[in-house]
């Protein structure tokens, strides 16, 4: 009986492929509980040479191939294929640490969690261990996903977002619709949980070290991405759909919780025009303003939203101008200390 489906897409990543197949094959639990869904997103290397490869040694390893859809459609094509009673979404420029995952789906079996956090390492291009997550503290517990989803982003500073290194409960995702929605090519992570962490119920830590992050270069977050009109349109997309999945909802925890992404993505929205040249692209600007206008969001519900989202916000809420005076303020500040 499969337990686990572990989901992989891939595009243009063959150098670092072969290492995370191995690593999610050198494990504690036989092979025949769980299997390696590899989505082959039309990769213009040899990607889907070296998975046919490892095929002839791995008898779990699935090979779906599709046309280039990008990495959130990719997903959603391995849930669409998945056995398994839990689901692991891995990238497979990183890794997970050896005989770790027979006790990591044990610990979210036992508790039946909808959703488990589990440990992870990050670590820089040379391999150095940069950061290591464990959140020891929350380990025992059970959370509701409105409040475990601060407590899975800690700081925040280098891994704000993160739907790897996460076990998620296959009928708890599909009873509720739950997938990545297309055309969101930068931190499409950030609007998937809010929406998984607002419905769930049952979330736990697993405490143990598990995941091992990697930084490459060119991968999404070491690009200029975040500037361009795709990631821009993207942002709007994101807050216009968390919007409206709000609007559904009659349950006030988790409407409020919903304001601090929502606020988020709004104000991307306008970040990467303004960080580029607010006047320049006015008339991109103003189209956003309406599309916004149209969603509901000419005003945003500010409450729950931690300090930060609530001084921008309110800036929003009174004027563009007003925000982007506050930002390009911020912008010269950071440009300062990072001279001296």
């Amino acid at each position: 009986m499969v337990e686990l489906s572990i989901i992989l897409p891939v595009y243009n990543v063959a150098l670092y492929l072969e290492r995370c197949i191995r690593s999610l094959e050198d494990q504690d639990l036989d092979s025949s509980r769980y299997e390696i869904i590899v989505v082959n997103d039309g990769s213009p290397d040899n990607s889907r040479e070296v998975v046919i490869q490892l095929q002839h040694e791995f008898k779990n390893l699935i090979l779906i191939d599709q046309e280039n859809k990008g990495v959130s459609l990719a997903r959603n094509a391995g849930m669409d294929r998945a056995q398994g009673n839990y689901l692991l979404f891995v990238d497979p420029d990183d890794f997970i640490l050896p005989h770790t995952l027979s006790d990591a789906l044990a610990c979210a079996i036992e508790r039946n969690a909808h959703v488990a956090f589990l440990g992870y390492q990050f670590r820089d291009v040379d391999g150095n261990l940069v950061q290591e997550v464990l959140n020891p503290e929350q380990v025992g517990s059970l959370y509701a996903g409105v409040d475990a989803y601060p407590l899975s982003r800690g700081d925040g500073t280098l891994d704000p977002d993160r739907s790897v290194a996460v076990l998620y409960h296959r009928d708890f995702m599909n009873e509720n619709h739950l997938r990545y929605i297309s055309d969101i090519p930068y931190l499409e992570d950030g609007e998937f949980l809010a929406r998984v962490l607002c419905l769930a119920q049952r979330c736990i830590f697993a405490g143990k070290s598990f995941y091992v992050r990697t930084t490459r270069p060119g991968s999404a977050t070491n690009s200029s991405l975040f500037f361009s009109n795709r990631a821009i349109e993207g942002f709007v997309r994101a807050a216009i759909n968390l919007k409206k999945f709000q609007t559904q909802l009659d349950n006030n925890r988790q409407i409020v919780f919903l304001n601090q992404p929502i606020v988020k993505f709004t104000l991307l929205s306008f970040q990467a025009f303004i960080s580029k040249s607010f006047f320049f692209n006015l008339r991109n600007i103003l189209r956003i303003k309406k599309r916004l206008k149209r969603a509901g969001m000419s005003i945003l519900s500010l409450e729950g939203c931690s300090s930060l989202y609530f001084y921008y916000g309110a800036l929003y809420n009174r004027s563009l101008l007003f925000f982007y005076a506050a930002w390009m303020t911020r912008l010269a500040k950071e440009r300062i200390r990072s001279k001296n």
